[in-house]
C-alpha cells in the first residue's frame, strides 16, 4: 500500500464504479453537500446496451437529485415502440403471442410524475453525466486501508498512482465487485444460472417488427431460439441466445458465426452490421452484508439478480437514495453514526423479494416450451411446433402460457411498493394492505414506512417534489397551527393543499406526516408528536 507521506486529496465519499447507480450517487452527494470522487476504470460511458428498464420510481429518484429529467426521458424509446413483448417463430414470421409492458400509459400520471420508460444504459450514462464533475475516468481502485474515522484509497490512473482520504468508501463496481472481494464478502446464491451470448448490431428492424412492435421479440423456434431486444427500432439491437460454455467455448462465436446465428432467428435477411460480441452468466446472488465499517455495497456490488424484470439498474438507484441522505446526516452532526446500520437492514431485504420475483419470473419462462413439447432433439422439437400451431387445442396451450408471463412484465408492486421498517419508521399500530400479489398490486400508502404517495399540486409540481433532500419534511395540512419544534432536529416544513391531503395521502387535516429524504414517511400521527419521533429517529442512545 502506498505510504501516507505525499499530499492526500481529502473528500467525503468515494466512488468506484461510474455506472448508472454510482452516477447517481454522484448526483445525490452534489445535492447533499457532499465532496466526492467518483473512479472508473474505463475510459468513457458505456458504449454497448445493457440494461435498458428504468421504473418509475428510478425516475422520481433522478429527479429528486437534480438530473436533467427532460434530456433523460427525451431519450427513452416510446411506449408505442418499445411497449410490447412479443412471442414469434422468427423475427418477422408469426407472432404467436404478445404481452403489454404494463404502466407506461398517461393513466399512470395519476400515481407517478414519472411512468416507467425503455432507456438503454449506453444512452442513459452520458446524459447522466451532465453536470457532475466528481467523474474521473481511467482511474482504477487499487486497494485501501480502513481507519476508524476514514479510508486511505489507492488510485491507479495514466498519470500514475495516488491516494484519495475519504470518509466513506461507496463499492458500486458491478456484479464482480474487486472491493466486495478485498473486504472478503460473500455473495449468496447461484453464480451461474444460465450463460449467454449477445451479439450488438446495427440495424433497422422496422421491416421485420411491424406492426408488430415491441421491447423484446421471444423467438421459440427450437433451431434459432433467442431473443431480440430493442434499443432503437432503426438503430440498435442485440440479440441473445443461451449457449454452454463448457461444450461450447465463447471464443468460438465469432462474428460469422454470430452474423449466422442472428439471420437464422429472421424471417427473411435485412442489412445489419455487427457491433460487437459478448458474453454473460445469469445469476442470482446476494451479499452476505452491505457493509463493513466505513465501505458499503451498493448496486450490482451488492446484489445480482436475473434480468427478466429488469429490476438491475434500479434497485441500485434506490440503494444509494436510501444510503447517502443518512451519510450526510451523519457529517452533518445529525445523525449518529448507528443510523448507518439501517441500510443494510432496510435495503437488504428489498434486494431479496427482487432476486426471488426475477427467479420466478426466468423460470416460468420455461413454461412456453414445455406447453410446444420441445426436448433435447431439435428436429424432433421443430415438427413439435409446427404441430402445436397447426393444432387449435394445442396452440391454446402455448398461449395460455404465454398469458401467464404477465406478470414479468406488470411489476408496479416492486417500483413503487416497497415499504420500510426498523429504527427509522415510527410505527403507528395500523395494518398495512393484504395484497394478493405484492409485486404486483400497488395500493398508494400514507403509512409508515411508504413512498409518500404522488398527487399533483396547482403549480404542477408533485407532492414528491416537496421533500428536502437532506432533512425530514414535515408535511401539514394548509391552515394548521404547526408547533414550535426541538431546534435539535433540523426539520422542513410544507403545507399541502387540504384536497391533496385528503385524496392524495387520504388523512384528515388533524394528521401529520414527518417524511425522510429518501421520500418514504417515517411519521404519521399528531402534531405534538413530532418531537418524539425525530428523537427516536436521530438522537443517540444517550440523548433518548
Amino acid at each position: 500500500m502506498t505510504n501516507e507521506t505525499h499530499d492526500i486529496e481529502t473528500v467525503d465519499v468515494v466512488i468506484v464504479g461510474a455506472g448508472p447507480t454510482g452516477l447517481t450517487a454522484a448526483h445525490l452527494c452534489a445535492q447533499l453537500g457532499l465532496s466526492a470522487i467518483l473512479l472508473e476504470r474505463r475510459d468513457g460511458p458505456q458504449r454497448s446496451p445493457a440494461a435498458h428498464v428504468v421504473n418509475a420510481r428510478t425516475f422520481e429518484i433522478w429527479r429528486q437529485a437534480g438530473v436533467d429529467m427532460a434530456s433523460v426521458l427525451a431519450a427513452a424509446q416510446s411506449p408505442d415502440e418499445a411497449g410490447r413483448a412479443q412471442w414469434v417463430t422468427k423475427l418477422g414470421g408469426e407472432v404467436i403471442g404478445s404481452l403489454p409492458f404494463e404502466h407506461q400509459g398517461d393513466d399512470m400520471l395519476a400515481i407517478t410524475p414519472t411512468p416507467l420508460r425503455n432507456l438503454s444504459q449506453h444512452r442513459l450514462e452520458p446524459l447522466l453525466l451532465a453536470g457532475l464533475d466528481s467523474v474521473r475516468y481511467q482511474h482504477r481502485w487499487v486497494g485501501a486501508q480502513q481507519h476508524h474515522d476514514h479510508v486511505i484509497v489507492e488510485v491507479e490512473s495514466p498519470a500514475g498512482t495516488s491516494t484519495v482520504r475519504a470518509s466513506y468508501l461507496l463499492a458500486a463496481d458491478g456484479a464482480g465487485s474487486r472491493v466486495r472481494s478485498w473486504l472478503g464478502i460473500e455473495p449468496i446464491g447461484p453464480s451461474s444460472i444460465q450463460s449467454f451470448v449477445m451479439v450488438h448490431f446495427a440495424a433497422d428492424l422496422t421491416e421485420l417488427t411491424s406492426p408488430n412492435l415491441g421491447v423484446l421479440h421471444f423467438v421459440v423456434d427450437p433451431a434459432s431460439g433467442g431473443t431480440f431486444v430493442c434499443h432503437g427500432l432503426r438503430t440498435d439491437w442485440v440479440y441473445m441466445c443461451p449457449f454452454d460454455p463448457e461444450t461450447d467455448p465463447v471464443e468460438s462465436f465469432d462474428e460469422q458465426r454470430c452474423r449466422s446465428m442472428v439471420l437464422a432467428a429472421m424471417e427473411h435477411e435485412v442489412p445489419f452490421e455487427i457491433l460487437g460480441t459478448s458474453s454473460w452468466n445469469m445469476s442470482a446472488q446476494i451479499a452476505e452484508r452491505y457493509r463493513d465499517g466505513r465501505v458499503f455495497l451498493i448496486g450490482d456490488a451488492a446484489h445480482r439478480f436475473p434480468p427478466t424484470g429488469g429490476l438491475g439498474l434500479n434497485t441500485g438507484v434506490a440503494d444509494v437514495h436510501n444510503l447517502l441522505w443518512k451519510i450526510a446526516a451523519v457529517k452533518a452532526g445529525r445523525a449518529p453514526e448507528s443510523i448507518l446500520d439501517t441500510y443494510e437492514a432496510e435495503r437488504r431485504p428489498v434486494a431479496q423479494f427482487n432476486s426471488d420475483q426475477s427467479l420466478i419470473n426466468a423460470f416460468k419462462l420455461i413454461e412456453i416450451p414445455i406447453a410446444f413439447g420441445f426436448n433435447e432433439d431439435i428436429e424432433a422439437s421443430v415438427a413439435a411446433m409446427g404441430e402445436t400451431l397447426a393444432d387449435p387445442d394445442r396452440r391454446a396451450g402455448v398461449e395460455a402460457a404465454i398469458a401467464n408471463q404477465a406478470i414479468h412484465f406488470d411489476l408496479l408492486g416492486l417500483q413503487l411498493g416497497h415499504s420500510y421498517s426498523g429504527d427509522l419508521v415510527i410505527d403507528d399500530g395500523s395494518e398495512a394492505a393484504v395484497l394478493e400479489e405484492p409485486a404486483r398490486d400497488y395500493v398508494p400508502s400514507s403509512g409508515p414506512g411508504n413512498r409518500l404517495p404522488h398527487g399533483w399540486l396547482p403549480d404542477g409540481r408533485s407532492t414528491l417534489d416537496l421533500i428536502a433532500t437532506d432533512v425530514p419534511t414535515l408535511l401539514v395540512a394548509v391552515g394548521t397551527e404547526t408547533p414550535v419544534l426541538d431546534s435539535t432536529f433540523p426539520v422542513k416544513v410544507v403545507e399541502v393543499p387540504v384536497e391533496i391531503w385528503s385524496e392524495a395521502f387520504a388523512l384528515d387535516a388533524a394528521t401529520a406526516l414527518l417524511v425522510r429524504p429518501d421520500q418514504h414517511i417515517a411519521f404519521r400521527g399528531t402534531l405534538s408528536g413530532v418531537d418524539a419521533a425525530l428523537r427516536a429517529m436521530f438522537a443517540t442512545n444517550a440523548d433518548r
